[in-house]
């Protein structure tokens, strides 16, 4: 039974800040409605029936979704409001249409049964790819199959989003739509049971400017409504019943982050440049559409790694040329005047759905993914190509090859992109004539001959999540092993400095797409070791910037070749926190 709010004892909650900000307030514990779907059969007859039902519940639902990305459009903006395009896509995409088709004829069942499974299938088929952006789709899918339902089944909008004061919203899951029909003049902040940084819900609260924390498990089933509580948006805690004490703290230190942040705001035209000059190049990494003004408004140097996949994995069909071309020309314009590297399709793994031919395997993670997989599907490699290309037209491109363990799949890889790109000539077709080609470094395999693959490329990309999962031989989600997922472990440390090293040897350049990227505490660390590019999420950006420009890069490089005698993970971990402390102890507030 939920807590009526009789407890005066202070208690913290922690889950994941989402969006930043301290505020405080009564509680308001929001419900989820179950739907009753029926299970009718039908008769072979009723059958187009079914189908008028459903086109008419579609254009009912579309017109209500293009009226909620109105509304929000004025709050914030229509750039930040195209979290909608991607609900307006799934209702406009004819494949569903005709799936739903089939299944009524052959199983002879009413719409709701057959529009729900669809749903639930392909949501569960996004929940199981490990990549956080394209897992949290699987909200978005359900969204949209909610409202759809509710308009075949004659429901009515409920009540339940009026607030009666301003308040901190808590619920087990907001999806998008829910969180557009909140009062928000009302709404103090966001708490949910369940969610990630990269939920829409997460996206619209930070665009709003709406302290939200997410994964709090089951706290919608233990708090009531009309505690008081304070929401700590920063370190991801909701605290219930605050004292005096929590109260003045959470005051002053709200007053300081906010003066961090104003100055963090003025160096947002400037450069990362050490103190005694060496410029390091902060980018970001970029997947959905609606995140592409986050690369201006962050002040990234480009798109350090915009990945591709999310185009074939939130839709039931492989994208056409044409398709992804379109994408691909609106996040080069959002990232000029600076480039945009592609990474190719990185598939298979735990990126497992039907229409891209993938099979199940004893070991996916070792199996047939990225590189290996489209250098076998050269028709979806080849049209992925063109399309970047053709994209690029008069810009600069940078295309990168991921998963890549040998000179050979590099070689067969660029020997692809030379038949794509003569198709174009022979097709009289425009595409970007400054390419430059780029691999991944992921494997041990892969760092160990750098010095073979850099004379074929023209930069290196180092993607530190899978370097530590393959060299430590750990993985991360599996609770039992995680505390082994180490980024300073010794062996990660001499692997990318030998990157480092062959690369500038060859004289080409090296970043970091992984999360290392953006750790504020290892920042100085792959600085000192001479990585020349660092891509992460944007809103980590403002903060490695400051933190650079108050480094010596000749100091940590001298500071690297001491951490690198020391024998533990831990023990190199210690020095980082200590260069933190001395040099923006501030930042990490």
């Amino acid at each position: 039974m939920a807590d009526t709010g009789n407890h005066t004892a202070e208690i913290r909650l922690t889950g994941i800040p989402v969006s930043p900000g301290v505020v405080h307030g009564p509680l308001m514990v929001l419900t989820s409605e179950e739907l009753l779907i029926p299970k009718n059969k039908i008769e072979p007859d009723a059958v187009p029936a079914e189908i008028a039902r459903l086109e008419a519940a579609l254009m009912k639902t579309r017109q209500e979704i293009v009226a909620i990305k109105e509304n929000l459009a004025v709050a914030i903006g229509e750039k930040d409001a195209a979290i909608f395009d991607a609900h307006l896509l799934v209702l406009d995409d004819s494949t569903l249409l005709d799936a739903v088709r089939k299944q009524i004829e052959g199983r002879n069942l009413c719409v709701e049964v057959v529009f729900h499974h669809l749903m639930q299938n392909y949501a569960q088929s996004m929940r199981q790819v490990d990549d956080a952006y394209l897992r949290e789709r699987a909200t978005d899918i359900l969204d949209v199959g909610r409202r759809v339902l509710n308009n075949l089944l004659g429901n009515s909008s409920s009540d339940k989003y009026n607030l009666e004061q301003p308040s901190i919203i808590l619920a087990h899951d907001l999806s998008p739509s829910d969180t557009a029909m909140l009062d928000r003049t009302k709404v103090l902040g966001f708490v949910t049971d369940i969610g990630s940084r990269t939920s829409h819900t997460a996206i619209m609260a930070r665009s709003l400017g709406i302290p939200a924390v997410v994964g709090l498990k089951d706290a919608s089933h233990k708090l009531g409504r009309g505690l008081h509580v304070v929401l700590d948006g920063h370190e991801g805690i909701l605290i219930v019943n605050p004292d005096a004490q929590t109260m003045l703290r959470y005051g002053r230190l709200e007053h300081k982050r906010h003066e961090v942040d104003v100055q963090l705001e003025q160096l947002r035209g400037t450069e990362a440049v050490t103190k005694d000059g060496r410029k390091i190049v902060l980018s970001a990494n970029m997947e959905l559409p609606e995140d592409f003004p986050l690369i201006k408004a962050h002040g990234a140097e480009g798109v350090g790694l915009y990945r591709t996949e999310f185009l074939f994995l939130q839709r039931p069909a492989l994208p056409t040329e044409q398709e992804q071309i379109e994408i691909y020309r609106k996040i080069i314009a959002a990232s000029a005047p600076h480039p945009v590297i592609f990474r190719t399709l990185d598939i298979g793994g735990d990126k497992m759905l039907d229409h891209l031919g993938l099979v199940e395997e004893v070991n996916p993670f070792l199996g047939w993914r990225a590189i290996r997989y489209t250098l076998e599907r050269r028709d979806i490699f080849r049209t992925q190509l063109r399309a970047i290309c053709r994209a690029g037209e008069g810009s600069k491109v940078r295309i990168m090859f991921p998963m890549v363990s040998a000179v050979e799949e590099l070689r067969q890889a660029r020997d692809l992109l030379d038949e794509a790109l003569a198709e174009l000539r022979r097709d009289g077709l425009g595409y970007a004539a400054d390419i430059e080609i780029g691999t991944m470094i992921e494997t041990p395999a892969a760092a160990l001959i750098t010095d073979r693959l850099a004379k074929e490329v023209q930069f290196f990309s180092i993607g530190t999540n899978d370097l530590i999962q393959y060299t430590i031989a750990v993985d991360r989600m599996n609770a039992k092993v995680a505390y082994l997922y180490q980024p300073t472990h010794p062996s990660i440390i001499s692997l990318i400095g030998h990157t480092v090293k062959n690369a500038h040897a060859a004289g080409i350049w090296v970043g970091v797409c992984g999360e290392m990227a953006g750790e504020l505490l290892l920042v100085p660390l792959l600085v000192g070791l001479g990585i020349d590019e660092l891509s992460m999420g944007p809103k980590f950006l403002p903060r490695a910037k400051a933190a650079i420009q108050r480094l010596s890069y000749a100091e940590l490089q001298q500071q690297v070749a001491e951490w690198q005698t020391l024998g533990t993970a831990g023990e190199i971990m210690d020095r980082l926190k200590q260069v933190a402390r001395e040099k923006f102890a501030e930042l990490l507030d």
